[in-house]
């Protein structure tokens, strides 16, 4: 393998152990939905939960989301020299499709992770002129590691908002304020 396009371990490493931290985090049956989720299955699923919402009179703009999903299409593509071989690329998707599901009954709830959602695409935009051009980069792929760690732990703490009671979920705006400022910051 040329050493252009070789992967930083230091970069794999953090990646790793922020996906065993997620891996921990969401109960089994859960992950077992996530497994093999591509960003379609995601966008699906978001267009068949505005359905459902519709139905009950709750109708909710999903379309809201497409930055978020486009952000992530061209981060996946950044960060895909560092995921070969490993199950850790759906994981910056997938759990956005759990958390969406269960938000969906408390409207509230749900209508706050969406726009924590959309604040999140923000950083992401940036990647589209990154690409893959210089994913082969050590020290950028160490950054791209660190985003990587950040958004699974952001999907972390709002899973574990959504599988609280209600009350805990109607405080999830403040919590995910708090912890989209390091994100952010970091773009």
């Amino acid at each position: 393998m040329p050493l252009s396009s070789r992967a930083s371990l230091e970069a794999q490493r953090m990646m790793r152990d922020a996906f065993l931290d997620l891996e921990q985090v969401i109960a089994v049956p859960d992950r077992a939905q996530l497994k093999d989720l591509s960003l379609a299955d995601v966008r699906q699923a978001a267009l068949q939960i505005e359905e459902q919402l519709s139905a009950r009179q709750s109708l909710r703009n999903m379309r809201r989301l497409a930055p978020l999903f486009n952000g992530l299409d061209h981060y996946s593509q950044a960060i895909e020299i560092l995921c070969n071989g490993t199950p850790y690329l759906p994981w910056i998707w997938a759990p956005i499709k759990l958390v969406l599901k269960i938000s969906a009954d408390y409207i509230e709830a749900f209508e706050k992770i969406i726009k924590v959602y959309r604040k999140l695409a923000e950083p992401l935009t940036r990647f589209v002129s990154l690409g893959q051009s210089f994913s082969t980069n050590l020290e950028v792929q160490r950054t791209l590691a660190v985003y990587y760690a950040d958004i699974l732990k952001f999907h972390g703490e709002a899973y574990k908002f959504v599988r609280r009671n209600e009350r805990w979920i109607y405080s999830l705006a403040a919590t995910v304020c708090y912890l989209m400022g390091p994100i952010s910051a970091a773009f």
